[in-house]
């Protein structure tokens, strides 16, 4: 009972997230970051990426399995279409959406002359992102970027291809990995494992937790710690956890 309420306050959350959506749009966008960059101005998602890879220090990429909205809008596609993906081969994509725009984003911070001030508003409606038809048109847009692929391809696909703010968390978990202080992490017991597989089905990332947890590491820069595998698991192996460690 306590595993089914998690999730469905961890659903409910998602939800709740992709609904404030036309609020929270701007705060992170990552065209706003280099307009605001080149104006010397920290803008609201720049402090919200700074956040978050903060957060990632002690809490991994729970924001994208607890509070993203468009992680939400994905998790509510699959219900459409929810077959796994093959991650390994499509991963590396995020890498070549952020990796440009994060070089862009440092040389006009330098050449601005670093930031004179801060903004989270920055572009806002009294705080709120979509307040126009040009807002408007630019969440739908953004919404069928991640739409359409968690569609054509998989469950999450946009979470492994095109997401902007994956890298600040992998960077911060990897940070919290290497220095290996008090995280939140998933941990396993394979003795325990009954190998019936649905972990590996209840993983919104397409993740093998089954192979994983035999093969001694659970740890991946694609899990969203979600805990989805261990709330599924009918004998307890898999459990999220608050401790030291290197690995899961």
């Amino acid at each position: 009972m306590k595993t089914k309420i998690r999730q469905q306050v961890r659903r409910g959350l998602l939800t709740a997230s992709l609904l404030l959506l036309p609020v929270t749009l701007y705060y992170f966008s990552p065209a706003l970051s280099l307009q605001g960059a080149a104006a010397g101005v920290a803008t609201g998602s720049v402090l919200v990426f700074a956040g978050l890879f903060l957060s990632a220090l002690f809490l991994g990429r729970a924001f994208c399995g607890w509070a993203c909205p468009l992680g939400g809008l994905q998790e509510h596609t699959a219900r459409l279409q929810g077959r796994p993906v093959a991650r390994r081969r499509i991963r590396w994509i995020k890498y070549l959406v952020w990796g440009p725009w994060f070089l862009m984003l440092v040389y006009l911070i330098l050449q601005a002359g670093g930031f004179r001030r801060a903004q989270f508003s920055y572009q806002t409606w009294h705080g709120i992102s979509v307040a126009d038809p040009q807002g408007l048109a630019i969440l739908l847009t953004v919404a069928a970027l991640f739409f359409l692929p968690a569609v054509l391809v998989g469950r999450r696909a946009g979470c492994h291809t095109l997401c902007w703010v994956a890298p600040f968390l992998i960077a911060g978990r990897a940070a919290r990995n290497f220095l290996a202080w008090p995280a939140l992490r998933l941990s396993g017991r394979a003795q325990a494992c009954r190998r019936c597989g649905s972990c590996t089905g209840a993983c919104p990332m397409s993740i093998d937790v089954q192979e994983s947890l035999r093969a001694g590491g659970l740890e991946t820069t694609d899990c969203i710690l979600c805990g989805s595998c261990a709330d599924a698991c009918p004998s307890g192996a898999l459990r999220l956890v608050f401790r030291e460690g290197r690995q899961q």
